[in-house]
């Protein structure tokens, strides 16, 4: 394994100092999130103004975001494993911010749907560019947890979108006087303010965030390899790969499916009001995203510290089963208060598959391949997870259940069938994992 044989690299950043390009990044993640939560936020506002229909914004949502982002991440993660990643970060970040503040300035469907698609092609860069950074800023232990940290920008963004995103665009709903621009609508507003504000994090990794020194390069492959070697080493881990790919894009189905429909369920079975809804679900399913996040680095290192080498995959697999079971019993529960408590326990296991599942393709990958395998991953879950999930639970809503009253049924169906489909993938991947790892082959440190 990596942790027993490679040596010290003393050209390695101070520990302060990687801690702090990992800021860095997970605030540019924050506004990453924010600007694919807002959109939906903003949907009644929209269509208000613009007259679209559910159709409409529903491309504009997923269709223009996710298939345009899943298809430049294998590029960008080829790109990573050869060039400065920091340099395509920046880039990837400034472009997304400018999309997003971009999507404020037009008004015509195909006008937001092609700035839509903008943000898509510059959040591509985040997690190859990331998963290879993390590789070289921190030491095989602190890994789990940095990926933890990282994933924690997802929940703290998703708790400020649902708690202050509300109150951003009441502040903004009788229009904006904005400079150069005049009076424009609200939902305008709040994307140029959102954007604009996206471009801080890309400037402080412009001036302050520095390109680590490439370690952990395979033996017996060159520095950049070509590409019949990045495909000789997908197949010699497909087994490992199929099983983390699918597995965790299963789990994500279900969870980006309930987190779509949340707001529908609370309004349909419960009475609740968007903003009401809003307002606590951001305070506790923020909350316990956050905990999520931090804890599933430290579960990592507890496994390792035991002993089983195949540790983060674990964390996916409990992760994964965690979630399920608490995801699957909450929507049927009878009152609001217990549906939003069971919701946010279940949250305590929420970001454990997408955290440490990053971090399980850190450990088995190659320097030199991990911007191109994350990115295989990223293409996976994109579609899977994000594009899948959602229209499952509606499908299955209009055409199983035939009441959109019973979307709560809709919801633990969808949740049980795709959640245990994807723990069974990962607990039968295990044993490929840790062969997968056994073949690890890295050159000592400071070596060319």
């Amino acid at each position: 394994m990596a942790e027993a044989t490679q040596a010290p690299d003393s050209t390695a950043s101070s520990p302060r100092y990687s801690w702090y390009c990992l800021g860095v990044i997970c605030f540019a993640y924050f506004f990453g999130f924010m600007d694919r939560l807002i959109v939906g936020l903003l949907t009644p506002a929209i269509q208000a103004d613009l007259g679209f229909t559910d159709t409409q914004m529903g491309q504009i949502q997923g269709l223009a975001f996710a298939v345009f982002y899943s298809l430049f991440v294998i590029p960008i993660g080829w790109a990573a494993d050869r060039y400065n990643r920091v340099r395509i970060l920046t880039t990837g970040t400034a472009v997304w911010s400018l999309f997003t503040a971009g999507c404020g300035l037009v008004r015509s469907f195909g006008g937001l749907f092609g700035m839509r698609v903008g943000v898509g092609i510059g959040e591509a860069t985040l997690n190859p560019c990331t998963a290879s950074l993390i590789g070289d800023l921190f030491e095989p232990r602190d890994r789990p947890k940095a990926f933890g940290i990282y994933t924690m920008a997802t929940a703290f963004g998703t708790g400020l979108v649902y708690v202050f995103g509300g109150l951003l665009i009441a502040f903004t709903m009788q229009g904006v006087n904005m400079p150069f621009l005049g009076q424009v609508p609200g939902w305008q507003a709040v994307f140029i303010i959102i954007g604009l504000a996206g471009l801080v994090p890309a400037l402080l990794m412009a001036f302050t965030v520095r390109e680590p020194k490439r370690k952990e390069i395979a033996k017996d492959q060159s520095e950049k390899p070509s590409w019949g070697e990045i495909f000789a080493f997908l197949n010699q881990n497909k087994t490992t790969l199929i099983c983390h790919h699918f597995g965790v894009a299963f789990i994500l189905m279900a969870v980006y499916g309930w987190v779509n429909w949340l707001p529908s369920l609370f309004d349909r079975v419960h009475g609740w009001s968007i903003p009401q809804f809003s307002i606590w679900y951001g305070i506790f399913g923020g909350m316990f995203g956050i905990i999520s996040a931090i804890s599933s680095g430290y579960v990592t290192v507890w496994f390792k510290d035991k002993g089983k080498t195949d540790g983060s995959m674990r964390t996916v697999l409990w992760g994964g089963v965690g979630l399920t079971i608490g995801t699957t019993i909450a929507p049927l529960m009878p009152t609001p208060e217990l549906c939003l408590a069971f919701f946010a326990m279940a949250g305590i296991f929420s970001n454990w598959p997408p955290a440490q599942a990053l971090a399980a393709v850190n450990d088995m990958t190659p320097n030199q391949l991990r911007g191109t395998v994350t990115s295989v991953y990223i293409l996976v879950i994109g579609i899977g997870g994000a594009g899948v999930g959602p229209f499952a639970m509606g499908w299955v809503t209009d055409n199983v259940f035939g009441d959109p009253k019973q979307i709560h049924y809709s919801m633990a169906l969808v949740t049980i069938v795709m959640g245990s489909l994807g723990s069974l993938l990962i607990a039968y991947g295990l044993k490929a994992y840790r062969e997968s790892l056994t073949r690890v082959n890295w050159r000592p440190a400071g070596t060319t």
